[in-house]
């Protein structure tokens, strides 16, 4: 089945071929892959799309966890190096400390390719993923459009806010920030902010915790789908469906259930097979003689009860049962 990642790819790649460049050598490749923390069900889905990839391009891939710590995952790329990989398609942890990663792949002349997650120090061949800040942008659009919905002249919610200092939280918290910004209504739209590390059951007790001093709040958010749907049981405890209006971010099979059932109205759709399978196609095509550009961007979507159908397919496919 041509997924998107292949036909974004396939098209970079049809059109550097017919320019004249050269096929894949006859021997086979090596990758190494890293993944930031392979506990978060979208990182499980990356590697099963990586894996999908590796299998269909007849590549041999090593792979490592980093567990969210930039000092594993340096060790973890020295060790793929040592094992003499061809390429590493690598998805940094950090902004900047998963630059001494990239840096040591530099020095020993094996190309990197950067996905989902990206560092900015070292040199790469390109970036396979999505801009980061779009999703809190589009959570920031989902409560905008709340906000005239419910037509209060204030809205009082709760925002859930992953791994503190983690890249991917910052960047979704200053997407959803800038965006209420823009739209002058940060001083309409206020929330508490808890750190729940993208955990469901750390999103489900600081929801409790916080439902349980007061039940008045309009809206919960969070930058991942796990901790929406921790917050998700506790609403659904408390006797508060649809009096709280719930949005995640990634688009779990689970989350879109919900959305299904009216339950959650709305996830950021982020694509694991664009990522995880493009970390993967990145590398192949840039042996293959390929010049790929710097970035290869997969949009995010905002996911509703209208359109909750279409994500479905690609989601059930991916996601570890």
């Amino acid at each position: 089945m041509r997924t998107r990642w292949l036909a974004i790819l396939a098209l970079v790649a049809l059109f550097a071929f017919s320019a004249g460049t050269s096929a894949a050598p006859a021997k086979p490749w090596t990758f190494g892959v890293s993944y930031q923390n392979l506990a978060f069900p979208y990182v499980a889905a990356l590697q099963k799309a990586a894996q999908a990839a590796c299998k269909a391009l007849g590549v041999k891939c090593i792979e490592t966890d980093a567990f969210n710590d930039a000092d594993k995952e340096l060790k973890n790329v020295e060790s793929m190096l040592a094992q003499r990989i061809n390429c590493l398609s690598f998805e940094a942890t950090s902004l900047k400390a998963s630059s001494a990663s990239i840096i040591a792949a530099n020095k020993k002349g094996v190309p990197v390719v950067q996905f989902n997650g990206k560092a900015e120090g070292g040199t790469w061949v390109t970036f396979v993923g999505s801009e980061q800040p779009e999703s809190g942008v589009q959570l920031g659009v989902y409560l905008a459009d709340l906000y005239k919905k419910l037509g209060k002249a204030k809205l009082r919610g709760i925002y859930l806010r992953g791994v503190a200092g983690q890249i991917t939280d910052i960047a979704r918290n200053d997407g959803l920030k800038n965006k209420l910004k823009g739209e002058n209504l940060l001083d309409k739209i206020s929330f508490v902010e808890q750190y729940a590390d993208y955990d469901r059951g750390k999103g489900q007790s600081v929801t409790e915790s916080l439902l349980t001093r007061d039940k008045t709040y309009d809206f919960i958010v969070a930058n991942n789908d796990d901790m929406i749907l921790g917050a998700l049981q506790v609403v659904r405890q408390f006797k508060l469906t649809g009096k709280i209006r719930l949005a995640g971010v990634d688009g779990l099979p689970e989350a879109l259930e919900a959305i299904q059932k009216g339950e959650l109205d709305a996830t950021v759709f982020q694509d694991p097979e664009g990522q995880g399978g493009g970390g993967i196609w990145g590398c192949y095509l840039h042996l293959s003689g390929v010049k790929l550009p710097k970035d290869i961007l997969i949009p995010f979507k905002l996911v509703t009860k209208a359109n909750v159908n279409e994500f479905m397919a690609i989601a059930k496919r991916v996601y570890v049962k």
